[in-house]
């Protein structure tokens, strides 16, 4: 299954088991008025709302470039993933701490029962359905890397939008149980009202650390430095190349990334391929118009064979790193005035 196919199927599943939990849970704090139930009644529906607005992403980021958009729309994702990000921070977060505050300032007495435990049981086993799957799309996608690291580092902010929010949901429901089962048996609200209020707290660092992640996805953020070395180092290996001046990259889409190298390319190289044609067209240069026919000749000649070879430069990096998907090779004389990254060859 392909990358982009796990994080719909993740997304997918987790929208559709939150849709349901969110009426379980709604139900059970109408009968018991828990504030750790709405908690996590309105954690839920956060959640849903947020995977709704994932999908979306992914949906609207596979759609084709066009005159308009010649990169393509992958950074819809970033954008959908962002606002799922304030979603979780003012529904998931806010209306929760503020309904929790209300709670330990107003009390009101609780009425929970068996009903409330079985919606929790129901919606954890739900949300770590939904996390195993998660975690299975993201170790398909990984590879050597540590799950921190992979969660740091990935271009597609949906796959970990839904691996940290089914995360805190499991150990959301954890909280709950505890706040409801603490005032149960004390028969005191107030550490059903904490609950609510940690829940709240946890949704609001989520949703604090994806949206730092969707700015940076969002401002263009460059290639992971390991790959842009692997070109870096490609690039160099080549005859044609006399040395590289400058690269940029960025990542404008979930595997999809751009690369521009500025080439001073090895004018003695191309020169030298040209030794068996210029030996086949002998010419007095004394005669005017032999000579120019000459010079136009291996002019063209010379300019075809850089066209050539940055097809082939461009063919062997996208086998070696699938992700570069656009690739721009400018051709950059010697001025003094670029950064030179690596030096002229003998």
């Amino acid at each position: 299954m392909s990358g982009d196919g796990d994080s719909k199927g993740a997304v997918l599943a987790a929208l559709v088991v939150n849709a349901i939990i969110t009426v379980l849970k709604f139900i059970g704090f109408a009968v018991s008025g828990s504030g750790s139930m709405f908690a996590e009644a309105m954690h839920t529906l956060a959640d849903t709302g947020n995977q709704a607005l994932l999908f979306i992403g992914i949906k609207r980021s596979e759609r084709p470039a066009n005159e308009m958009f010649s990169y393509g729309y992958g950074g819809e994702r970033f954008l959908f993933a962002l606002l799922s990000a304030v979603g979780i921070f003012v529904l998931g977060c806010g209306v929760t701490v503020y309904h929790g505050v209300e709670a330990l300032l107003h009390p009101n007495p609780l009425k929970i029962g068996w009903l409330d435990f079985v919606i929790l049981g129901v919606g954890f086993c739900l949300d770590g359905f939904v996390l195993l799957k998660a975690v299975k799309a993201i170790n398909a996608r990984r590879g050597d890397k540590s799950l921190l690291k992979f969660l740091r580092t990935t271009d597609d902010p949906t796959i970990a939008a839904v691996l940290l929010e089914d995360s805190v949901a499991c150990f959301g429901v954890i909280l709950a149980l505890t706040g409801i089962l603490l005032s149960y048996f004390t028969r005191m609200p107030i550490f059903d009202a904490i609950g609510s209020i940690f829940i709240g707290g946890l949704l609001g660092f989520i949703a604090v650390w994806l949206g730092y992640k969707n700015r940076g996805l969002m401002l263009g953020r460059a290639i992971p430095p390991q790959m842009q070395q692997q070109a870096l180092d490609f690039l160099n290996a080549q005859p044609s190349v006399d040395r590289v001046r400058h690269i940029q990259s960025r990542i404008i889409g979930a595997d999809t990334y751009t690369l521009k190298a500025e080439i001073d390319w090895n004018g003695h190289w191309y020169g030298e391929q040209q030794l068996d044609w210029v030996h086949k067209h002998e010419v007095d240069l004394h005669d005017h118009e032999a000579a120019k026919k000459f010079s136009t000749e291996f002019g063209e000649r010379i300019t075809n064979a850089i066209a050539r070879e940055v097809d082939r430069l461009e063919d062997e990096l996208q086998k070696m790193i699938p992700e570069l998907k656009f690739l721009d090779f400018e051709g950059d004389a010697p001025t003094g005035h670029t950064q030179v990254l690596t030096p002229p060859k003998p």
